[in-house]
């Protein structure tokens, strides 16, 4: 009788054990997923360097200066809303608009990163202050109702698999149109106008679209990948490459070919 009940704990323990191990490797995986969306899509690049104001957010997991305190529905709502835990509006310097069509399994895989990935940073940034009435954040809900509310991406089954991974980077995670889209005069993008071009301050954003005089629509596929990782322009006359390094430098230089294929 000892020995069944010795055979049965044994296996009931390899078991556990296994069901831990598989648990924990799935974390893993799912952290490593997290890690890679955040450095493919550059978050680093405005959280991380200087910039001007509006100040970006600490998004580290610190429970005094950042977002260590936030359950996985409030980061949720802050990335595809622009809505903080505490009910502020973030600006939408912050392209919430674009982030609104980011995937439930990726946004579970960045909370993952962001909370168990990520080393804790307990210092606060710099307090934006802008001029009246743009400091009144609560206005952003009006904003918000007229230009954002966006939803999940859905794949086109029209299309093929490449076609949806390509517009899925291009749209949500990689928000080029938050650079590459003009703005009206209420700071939102023109939607008749997507990807052809912007003027952001003092440098001019390219035309992405495939328009074949003044976008990349004559590209090869190898060009438009040579592009998209290096910043190389194949004709410098048809695109305006000031502002690609950026891109090249930080987003797209961390995907790779078969994923760049999708786009555009």
């Amino acid at each position: 009788m000892k020995t069944i009940f010795h055979v049965c704990f044994g296996l009931l323990l390899s078991v556990a054990a296994c069901v831990s191990f598989a648990a924990s490797t799935g974390e893993a995986q799912l952290i490593e997923r997290g890690r890679y969306l955040a450095t493919a899509f550059d978050c680093a690049g405005c959280h991380t360097a200087p910039q001007g104001e509006p100040f970006t957010s600490n998004i580290t997991p610190s429970m005094t200066h950042g977002i260590g305190g936030y359950s996985e529905a409030q980061f949720a709502r802050a990335v595809r809303e622009g809505v903080a835990a505490n009910g502020t509006h973030l600006y939408p310097a912050m392209p919430y608009p674009s982030y609104a069509g980011i995937t439930d399994d990726d946004i579970k895989a960045l909370y993952a990163y962001f909370m168990q990935g990520v080393a804790p940073v307990d210092t606060a940034t710099a307090e934006t202050h802008l001029p009246f009435p743009f400091s009144q954040r609560w206005l952003m809900a009006g904003w918000n109702f007229a230009f954002a509310g966006g939803k999940p991406f859905a794949a086109d089954a029209s299309k093929s698999a490449a076609f949806n991974r390509g517009h899925y980077l291009v749209s949500a995670l990689g928000h080029c149109g938050a650079c590459h889209t003009p703005r009206n005069i209420a700071f939102a993008e023109q939607s008749t106008l997507v990807l052809s071009g912007a003027q952001l301050g003092a440098w001019r954003t390219p035309n992405i679209t495939s328009d074949q005089v003044s976008g990349i629509g004559g590209w090869s596929e190898a060009e438009l990948v040579r592009y998209l990782s290096t910043g190389s322009v194949p004709d410098s006359t048809s695109v305006d490459c000031s502002a690609n390094a950026i891109c090249s430098k930080g987003l797209l230089s961390h995907q790779t070919t078969s994923r760049m294929q999708g786009k555009f």
